[in-house]
């Protein structure tokens, strides 16, 4: 995939646009955050552009939305118990002190983008626990108009804003002008790594069942790390496609670290959404792979694991919800090879409540740590469970008026030159096979392994 940059407007013309916007609005006086938006009718982007060292990408394709924002005008980074009220307030702040001029009226907003760990008091060491960030830069495609969103603080000098603008907008242009490599060629891959390894994972698994058949628990999600190395450097955007064409139901995140690498995946489970007042979480427990027929979803094991998911998401949202709508059966969500039970629940929110506020609520569901849900996080931690930058987490965005969407971070890698670090996991209930379980981590991580042999 390609891209001409001389069809989109030239750094000249723009620097006249924006500079005559500054000066009207106030550029280097006042406090707070201040957006210019333009229109872009000339640009298209569908998936993540290549050369981009440095980046935060979140696309939801069927929705037609696609986010890509480039450096920080604003950054809140947190971690521990407190982390999402710390969020939730920086945002509000900002929010209180943002000006916002859509230049061409196009009808887009500014828009921050967010990502956390799984863990709330692991420390960051490829992405920090938590983060917020109003790109400096924004680029947004919202069923089939882009724009772009230059943010900056208002205390700014003007000819320092501009001139940051600028380089990032020339870095978006070079990338958009970049020809992403072909797969066609293919790429091998060796494991290298495998963490815990399988017999110890199996022995996890193992006591896991006996602690819920003693009552303990009632489910616990146990994760492994798999580490591969390809026969040349991975490149994000290569890998995104190969992604796009295989799971283009997904949603698609990218968090780029300039000299570290970047944390990319395709995942089927949205956490939880705000639009116009409606909240929507998902449940996504339960799963079935190979030759199995969707119809061996319906078990009592597995029925029991999809119960244990949709009846914490409810209890979880009624406190802040109302007319919650909860479906009498879930459908089957099939991905390739997988095929999930799923259920949305919906219910229209009480004043005052946030996106981030539901997010505390919700994280982490049972499909991601285990219920109940204290008890659970308390076991992982005891036994050692190690989950790498934000596998299991989530990552999304926040718009100005307090909409937005977070997903659930899986089907996941870590890519840091032709190194890839993927992560999965089971859900281990009364009546689990530690053998089972251990071959749907594989046909999970199988997902993001074709992925990458394809990119």
């Amino acid at each position: 995939m390609s891209h001409n940059a001389n069809v989109y407007p030239t750094p000249p013309a723009l620097e006249t646009r924006l500079a005559e916007l500054l000066r009207r609005h106030g550029g280097g006086r006042g406090k707070g955050l201040l957006s210019l938006t333009v229109a872009l009718p000339e640009l298209a982007f569908g998936g993540l552009p290549h050369h981009l060292a440095e980046h935060s990408y979140w696309a939801n394709p069927a929705e037609g939305l696609f986010l890509l924002g480039l450096g920080r005008a604003a950054n809140v980074e947190t971690q521990g118990e407190g982390r999402f009220r710390a969020m939730d307030a920086a945002f509000a702040e900002y929010c209180r002190h943002w000006e916002a001029v859509d230049a061409d009226g196009a009808g887009t907003q500014p828009a921050a983008l967010a990502g956390f760990a799984f863990d709330r008091d692991r420390r960051g060491e490829s992405l920090p626990n938590a983060r917020l960030t109003v790109p400096l830069l924004l680029l947004q495609q919202r069923d089939g108009i882009c724009t772009a969103t230059f943010s900056c603080g208002r205390d700014g000098a003007p000819d320092k804003v501009l001139a940051v603008w600028l380089d990032a907008w020339r870095r978006a242009l070079a990338a958009f002008a970049g020809e992403i490599p072909s797969s066609s060629a293919g790429r091998s891959l060796d494991r290298v790594g495998i963490y815990p390894p399988d017999e110890a994972w199996l022995d996890l698994a193992q006591r896991a069942i006996e602690d819920i058949r003693a009552g303990v628990l009632d489910k616990l999600v146990l994760s492994r790390r798999v580490r591969l190395r390809g026969d040349r450097p991975f490149v994000p955007a290569a890998v995104m496609a190969a992604l796009a064409a295989r799971y283009p139901e997904c949603f698609q995140f990218s968090h780029a670290e300039a000299g570290r690498g970047a944390f990319l995946g395709a995942t089927p489970e949205r956490l939880v959404s705000l639009r116009g007042g409606q909240a929507v979480s998902e449940a996504l427990a339960g799963t079935a792979w190979g030759g199995v027929s969707a119809g061996d979803l319906d078990d009592d094991k597995t029925r029991r694991e999809h119960r244990l998911v949709v009846n914490a998401i409810v209890h979880a949202l009624e406190p802040a919800c109302r007319l919650l709508q909860i479906p009498a059966r879930p459908a089957v969500l099939e991905l390739q090879d997988l095929r999930h039970l799923r259920s949305v629940v919906k219910g229209d929110v009480k004043p005052g409540t946030t996106l981030l506020s539901l997010v505390e609520r919700l994280h982490p569901t049972p499909a991601m740590g285990g219920y109940p849900v204290r008890p659970a996080q308390q076991w992982l931690a005891d036994h050692g469970e190690a989950r790498p930058a934000w596998y299991s987490g989530a990552t999304g965005w926040l718009g100005l008026d307090g909409d937005g969407d977070f997903a659930v971070a899986l089907r996941c890698a870590w890519l840091a030159g032709n190194e890839a670090e993927l992560s999965a996991g089971a859900g281990i209930v009364a009546g689990s096979d530690p053998e089972t379980e251990l071959a749907e981590t594989e046909a999970k991580l199988n997902a993001m392994r074709k992925a990458l042999e394809n990119s």
